[in-house]
């Protein structure tokens, strides 16, 4: 009696099995998968995640243990910036150190953890709602840093703090960007397939 079945293995319910001999397949044995995926691209969880809603999940404990973090160190960047700035090199920061004239580097300290704190909570909005959430993310917190920067110009100051100031801004949105995306990259989880 001759095979008629095509080479490549043997028929599953779906056609030939790819890369199985019949050879490989013994009475009672399930054939081994044909493709079995080793990595995804980075960008994979910007595609809508195969859940009841069709939205992305998030492991909030770790997501906000790095959130918590990125504070931390944008209230650090802040009062560093102060300090540099406001007494190294006696170039007046503006906008918080005019609020809080008595303590600028605990002004500055305050404004990046808030700036950080709230990215984060829009984040992690953003992850539940929208279907490409570091995109919108990314462009949020890019308009918002160019506006903060272009107020420094705003109050009639001296041009050298506006210019201190502003670029002290895109730094610490810079780094809002990049630590809170690399936090929603290893915090963000395969759902579970509904049963």
């Amino acid at each position: 009696m001759t095979d008629t079945r095509p080479p490549g293995g043997p028929a599953g319910p779906h056609g030939p099995t790819p890369g199985v001999t019949p050879g490989d397949v013994r009475p009672g044995v399930t054939p081994p998968p044909s493709v079995v995926p080793t990595a995804e691209p980075a960008d994979a969880w910007d595609a809508p995640a195969p859940t009841s809603r069709g939205l992305l999940e998030l492991d909030r404990g770790r997501y906000w243990s790095g959130a918590a973090v990125t504070v931390v160190v944008c209230a650090v960047l802040g009062l560093a910036a102060s300090v540099v700035f406001d007494s190294a090199f006696d170039v007046g920061l503006l906008g918080p150190s005019r609020v809080v004239p008595a303590a600028p580097g605990l002004a500055w300290a305050l404004t990046g953890a808030l700036f950080a704190l709230l990215a984060a909570v829009v984040l992690q909005l953003l992850v539940r709602v929208v279907p490409r959430p570091r995109m919108f993310f990314g462009w949020l917190v890019a308009l918002v840093t160019v506006i903060l920067a272009a107020l420094a110009f705003t109050g009639g100051g001296d041009a050298a703090s506006a210019v201190v100031t502003a670029l002290v801004w895109i730094v610490v949105g810079v780094a809002v960007s990049a630590m809170l995306n690399g936090v929603l990259g290893r915090t963000l989880v395969r759902p579970r397939p509904p049963r």
